[in-house]
C-alpha cells in the first residue's frame, strides 16, 4: 500500500535518486544535450546536476508529494496549484544551476529554459483555473506495477476534487507516455514539435475535466 505525504527533506537523497533515474533518456532533459558530451559518463554527471537543480527549483513554488511504501520512496508527484507563482530564473539560480551555466554557458542555459517554457505555452493559454501535474516520477525498479496510474486515480484526482479543482493538465515530451495519460482519463489537447539546439522535441499537452 502506497501512502502519499508532503515532501520531507529528510528523504532528499532518495527522492533525487528516484527523480533522476525516472527521467533518464527523457528527450527534453537528456536529448537536448546528448551531443555536447564526449562520453556517457560526462553526460550522466551533467544530467544528474541538471535534474537536481530542476527538482529543487520546482519545489520552491510547487507542491511535492512522496509515495511511500515500506519506508521507501516509490513515486513523486509535483503539482502546480492555480494559485502558485511560476518557477523563475531566480529559483533555478539558487537551486544549484550555477554549475550548469558554467558547463554549457549562459546563452545555452537560457535557451534551454526558454525551451522548457515553450512546452507549457498551450497549458498556460487555458483560461480556466488548473492544477498542473508538473512531474510524475516512479522508481524504475517499481514500474509496471500500476504506481503511476494509482498516483493519478487514487491520489491526484481526489486531492484536486477535495480542493474544489475541476481541471488537471499535464504535458509530456516522450511519445511513450501518450497512451498512459489517455488511458488514465486525460484528453489530448495538442501535439507539436519544438526546436532547441538543432534538436526536435515532441510535445503533447493533455487536460482532464473533473
Amino acid at each position: 500500500m502506497i501512502e502519499y505525504k508532503h515532501y520531507d527533506k529528510s528523504y532528499e537523497d532518495e527522492v533525487l535518486k528516484v527523480f533522476t533515474e525516472s527521467f533518464v533518456n527523457y528527450p527534453l532533459f537528456w536529448g537536448v544535450f546528448e551531443e555536447r558530451f564526449k562520453s556517457e559518463t560526462e553526460l550522466r554527471s551533467f544530467y544528474d546536476r541538471l535534474m537536481t537543480g530542476i527538482f529543487r527549483a520546482t519545489i520552491r513554488k510547487d507542491e511535492c508529494y512522496l509515495g511511500i511504501e515500506d519506508g521507501k520512496v516509490r513515486g513523486i508527484v509535483i503539482i502546480e496549484k492555480p494559485s502558485d507563482k511560476p518557477v523563475g530564473f531566480w529559483d533555478y539560480a539558487v537551486s544549484g544551476m550555477g554549475g550548469i551555466i558554467a558547463r554549457i554557458g549562459l546563452r545555452d542555459t537560457i535557451k534551454f529554459m526558454e525551451m522548457s517554457d515553450k512546452t507549457e505555452i498551450v497549458v498556460k493559454s487555458i483560461p480556466e483555473p488548473r492544477w498542473h501535474l508538473y512531474f510524475l516520477a516512479v522508481d524504475p525498479k517499481c514500474q509496471k506495477r500500476g504506481i503511476g496510474s494509482s498516483a493519478i486515480q487514487d491520489f491526484l484526482i481526489p486531492l484536486v476534487k477535495s480542493n474544489g479543482g475541476k481541471l488537471i493538465t499535464v504535458t509530456t515530451n516522450a511519445e511513450k507516455n501518450v497512451a498512459f495519460y489517455i488511458n488514465n482519463g486525460f484528453t489530448l489537447v495538442k501535439e507539436e514539435t519544438l526546436e532547441c539546439n538543432a534538436k526536435s522535441i515532441g510535445n503533447w499537452t493533455f487536460r482532464m475535466d473533473l
